[in-house]
């Protein structure tokens, strides 16, 4: 017995979904091609930051702003973690900013308008900025301000740790810190050893009033 089947509601459906993948190609294209212009924005305003030059800097970090809001319009189906890199390169400068500029209290992910993921990511990646920053107030023989910054990374350090079970949803969490832990003790035994060379100049100096 013959019989005909109506294709009509699948060619529909194949379409509508064709259409759609057209969409999330030419958005995925256009997400990963921005990201590079953010990146390039955060990175050369942490080696402003570095330099000092919050002025320029913030000029750089409302640019990386202004595109990340604009690239958000084009996040279609899951296509979310392309801006998971620009993202997290942006909380890196923003969280460094804050520290050069000795803020009281460090933003949250809502304030940077970024996702949980890269939030976390970026704090992670900020840890080796603020060591530059120690190294550098140890050459200008600041220990105190260096200590203080030393404060900071052990902070963030011990409060991301607990998110290293979840490795399987925050991709690359646990690599970051395990790099985040060899900076840290690579500073603390610098600030060790900075500590005792202090305390022996002191009582070589008292030594020499007696």
């Amino acid at each position: 017995m013959s019989f005909e089947i109506d294709y009509s509601k699948m060619e529909s459906s194949l379409n509508e979904f064709s259409t759609h993948l057209k969409q999330v190609e030419l958005s995925r294209e256009k997400l990963i091609k921005e990201n590079r212009e953010i990146i390039s924005c955060c990175s050369r305003a942490i080696i402003l930051l570095h330099g000092n030059n919050i002025q320029d800097a913030t000029e750089m970090l409302n640019k990386a702003l202004n595109l990340l809001r604009d690239l958000k319009k084009f996040v279609i189906s899951d296509l979310d973690r392309y801006l998971w890199p620009a993202e997290q390169e942006y909380v890196e400068a923003c969280i460094l900013k804050e520290i050069v500029e000795k803020k009281s209290s460090i933003s949250s992910h809502l304030d940077l308008e970024v996702s949980h993921n890269a939030y976390l990511t970026g704090l992670l990646d900020c840890i080796g900025e603020i060591k530059r920053m120690i190294y550098d107030n140890l050459r200008r023989n600041d220990f105190e301000t260096s200590l203080s910054l030393f404060v900071v990374i052990q902070s963030f350090y011990d409060q991301i740790y607990p998110f290293s079970f979840y490795d399987n949803i925050v991709p690359g969490v646990r690599k970051k810190l395990d790099v985040g832990k060899r900076i840290i003790e690579d500073v603390r035994i610098t600030m060790t050893e900075e500590q005792r060379r202090k305390d022996f100049l002191n009582k070589f100096e008292d030594r020499s009033h007696i």
